[in-house]
């Protein structure tokens, strides 16, 4: 199993009025979301670093609220009242509304899995995915909250982001997912500068083995990134001709979609 206590999504700032029992209860769920398999208190207890008896009360609160559900085996997982809520937030997304019929019309076009990413406090977060009627291809399940170095959308988020948000991401240790993981800072920094003068990027193997992924920018009225747009299918799929093919579609429907929101660069 992955290392869980690296998955929290941790507070951006201290919060004096961050309270404790609410917080914990928050990683718990993080940790249920992020977990292969049901997980029992134990475990839980482990990983958030409490003990059971803490961690039983804050399982029986989520419990019945339905936001865990306790399995046949007494283990624990996501609960199904968190679908509406999910839905209810993302269909106030207006940059997912906006953007639906453009991602449709790319992954027709692309015959590949569309995704569209936003940045929330800091980290990577999926709000749409599209696939193909045809589709044989399926991603696997995998915590893209932080890899903004190693997959498509997230080398957008940094190429087009603030010198201080670079600087910040580049502080931290790089994850090696694969052997064709950049973890080296200084090619990272030599890359951004690639995928900033030619308005896409690339991760190629770089954080599931025999994936490769495009990505593209979504600007807001004021020049800010919005959004990030990808395209993702299997590595053998890519030859140069089609690759060429496939990111033209891309930055075409990212630019359009960019128009919708106000953008005139």
């Amino acid at each position: 199993m992955t290392n869980v206590q690296q998955i929290f999504r941790q507070p951006t700032k201290k919060n004096k009025y961050l309270l404790a029992s609410v917080d914990r209860a928050i990683e718990l769920l993080f940790l249920l979301e992020s977990a292969p398999q049901e997980m029992g208190v134990t475990e839980l207890s482990r990983a958030l670093g409490v003990q059971k008896s803490t961690t039983h009360n804050l399982l029986q609160t989520l419990l019945a609220r339905d936001f865990v559900r306790q399995t046949d085996t007494g283990q624990y997982t996501l609960g199904f009242r968190l679908m509406p809520l999910g839905l209810a937030c993302t269909e106030r997304l207006n940059i997912r509304r906006l953007a639906s019929p453009f991602l449709k019309d790319l992954v027709n076009e692309a015959g590949e899995i569309v995704q569209l990413a936003v940045l929330s406090a800091g980290q990577i977060t999926i709000v749409d995915r599209i696939e193909p009627s045809r589709s044989i291809f399926i991603i696997p399940r995998f915590d893209y909250c932080n890899t903004f170095h190693s997959t498509a959308m997230g080398k957008i988020f940094l190429a087009f982001n603030s010198n201080d948000f670079i600087n910040k991401i580049l502080t931290q240790p790089l994850a090696q997912y694969t052997a064709h993981t950049l973890t080296d800072q200084q090619l990272l920094c030599e890359e951004i500068v690639k995928i900033k003068d030619r308005g896409y990027s690339i991760a190629c193997n770089e954080t599931i083995e025999g994936v490769t992924c495009m990505g593209a920018p979504i600007f807001n009225a004021n020049g800010k990134i919005e959004a990030a747009i990808t395209i993702s299918g299997i590595t053998s799929w890519f030859n140069t001709e089609r690759l060429g093919a496939v990111t033209y579609m891309l930055k075409e429907k990212a630019s359009l979609i960019s128009q919708q929101l106000g953008y005139r660069g």
